[in-house]
């Protein structure tokens, strides 16, 4: 989470609602953000606190971007993305996304 480089990577394989955990890590990361004295991700630069709160917006929007079905426009998945292969697994996100609403609307 927080990083610079990569998008949030979803749990879309067994979590009832991976959208909405990942926003309440989020939430309770941003609780805590104000008392850290730098960011350091899994991946990615190490960023003084002034970018803690930059880093879950970013992460936020993306998130909401999958969650809508909206283009993300995130330099992490961009044509300046550090990554290639990001674009597709930004891909691969939305298109499994669907598919879980399409059987969840089946479904029910």
């Amino acid at each position: 989470m927080l990083s610079d480089v990569l998008i949030p990577l979803l749990d879309l394989n067994d979590t009832a609602d991976p959208i909405e955990n990942y926003l309440a890590a989020l939430r309770l990361l941003e609780g805590v953000a104000g008392a850290v004295d730098v960011v350091i991700p899994g991946h990615g630069s190490i960023a003084g606190a002034d970018k803690a709160y930059a880093r879950i917006g970013q992460d936020r929007a993306y998130v909401h971007a999958l969650r809508d079905a909206h283009v993300a426009s995130d330099p992490r998945v961009g044509p300046a993305a550090t990554y290639d292969w990001l674009p597709a697994v930004h891909a691969g996100q939305l298109q499994r996304l669907a598919q879980r609403s399409e059987r969840n609307r089946t479904a029910g």
